[in-house]
């Protein structure tokens, strides 16, 4: 992939990715770490991307493990204060971000990309690595919970 064309692709994907970054990480700083770090990475290995056309799901699958990274990194700190260091979002934003929240993040991440990133499920279960069928069920599991917890439904 030439280098003009990359620097498109990646600068197209950083919505989303950003929203991957806040769907697993608290810190506004440590998504930007995360941002920067998946740009470099992929910026490093574009050669092993076979196919441009799955360039969003390989970009996707290096964000969450630059999240995941970072998370192990940051289960060795001791944080003293806990203050946002974000603006507020919008009502609906803060909202839907509540309810993202109060969800594990195996159940979490399939909804972000799906609903609000727009993968389909064979997507998602490759920047999750498990079968369609795991990520189905995980979605399942997500919207169940956020049906309890938000509306007081059961089934």
């Amino acid at each position: 992939m030439e280098e003009s064309q990359f620097t498109l692709k990646l600068l197209e994907s950083e919505r989303m990715l950003y929203r991957i970054s806040c769907a697993l990480l608290r810190s506004d700083a440590d998504r930007q770490d995360a941002m920067q770090q998946c740009a470099m990475k992929a910026w490093e290995y574009r050669m092993r991307l076979r196919e441009e056309r799955y360039f969003k799901t390989w970009i996707a699958r290096i964000m969450v493990n630059e999240c995941h990274e970072i998370c192990r990194k940051n289960r060795r700190v001791v944080i003293a204060e806990k203050i946002p260091d974000c603006p507020a979002p919008e009502s609906h934003e803060l909202e839907i971000r509540l309810m993202l929240e109060s969800l594990p993040e195996k159940q979490r991440v399939p909804m972000v990309l799906h609903y609000l990133e727009g993968f389909s499920l064979e997507e998602i279960a490759q920047v999750q690595r498990v079968s369609v069928a795991m990520v189905k069920y995980r979605m399942h599991q997500a919207r169940k919970t956020l049906r309890v917890e938000w509306n007081g439904e059961e089934g």
